[in-house]
C-alpha cells in the first residue's frame, strides 16, 4: 500500500465566510484535492492523503473536518505516488 486517502467535508471558519477563494488556495496548498467548493454553505469537499489531514485541521481558515470515508491506494509501479515500489 502507497497511501491512505480520505475523501473529507471541511467547514470553513465564519471569517472565510467571504474569501472562500483563500480558503481554497489555503487548502490545496495544504495538499487538498478539491472538488467541489459551496461558498453560501461554507463548505469545501475533496480528497487529501491521510498524512497531510493534521495540516489541514489546523489551517485557520478550517472550523472542522468531517472525514466521509478512507481508502488504500497502491499505485502502479513508475507512478510517482508508488511510495513501496511493489
Amino acid at each position: 500500500m502507497d497511501a491512505i486517502y480520505a475523501e473529507i467535508v471541511v467547514i470553513l471558519d465564519a471569517a472565510y465566510e467571504e474569501r472562500l477563494d483563500d480558503a481554497v488556495e489555503m487548502l490545496k496548498r495544504a495538499g487538498m484535492t478539491v472538488e467541489n467548493a459551496d461558498d453560501d454553505q461554507s463548505v469545501v469537499c475533496g480528497q487529501i492523503d491521510m498524512t497531510y489531514l493534521h495540516v489541514v485541521e489546523k489551517l485557520e481558515c478550517v472550523d472542522y473536518v468531517r472525514k466521509v470515508f478512507t481508502y488504500d491506494a497502491n499505485f502502479p509501479p513508475g507512478d510517482p505516488r508508488d511510495r513501496d515500489g511493489q
